[in-house]
């Protein structure tokens, strides 16, 4: 599985870089498809997350899971697919940088195709997505 990666430096320190990432309200506002996120218990690994939404009109749900949490450091949610699709992992990793803080984006998937070069297309438009993401995150983590 590839593990498409992004960064960002945030003039923020981590701890507060931290508290945005694991608040699912601060999601919900980041991502104008996402019309309810449903919290299954405490921020915790193993607690269940469901994201409501639509995309192009279509509502969609996805169940997830938090599957990493290091306080301060680490924070990873995977999105169950189902088949023939497969499960994503993301994760959020945090660095002191200076007197703000690295923001890294994971994103743990399988990409497959019916034709060449279409893993490395696939991998590309993630890692614009990544890129746009974290760009959304650290302007509202900023402001």
């Amino acid at each position: 599985m590839p593990i498409i990666e992004a960064s960002v430096s945030v003039s923020k320190p981590v701890e507060k870089v931290f508290e945005f990432i694991t608040n699912f309200d601060s999601q919900k506002k980041l991502n104008n498809m996402l019309t309810d996120i449903i919290v299954g218990g405490p921020v915790a690994v193993g607690t269940k997350v469901k994201y409501k939404g639509t995309v192009m009109g279509r509502a969609f749900e996805t169940e997830n899971e938090i599957v990493t949490l290091e306080p301060n450091k680490a924070f990873g949610i995977k999105t169950k697919a189902a088949p023939p699709a497969s499960d994503v992992t993301n994760t959020y990793l945090l660095e002191q940088d200076g007197s703000g803080t690295k923001l890294t984006a994971q994103m743990d998937t399988v990409i497959t195709g019916g034709f060449p070069g279409v893993e490395e297309m696939v991998k590309n438009q993630l890692k614009s997505t990544l890129d746009q993401t974290l760009a959304a995150m650290k302007k509202a983590i900023e402001s």
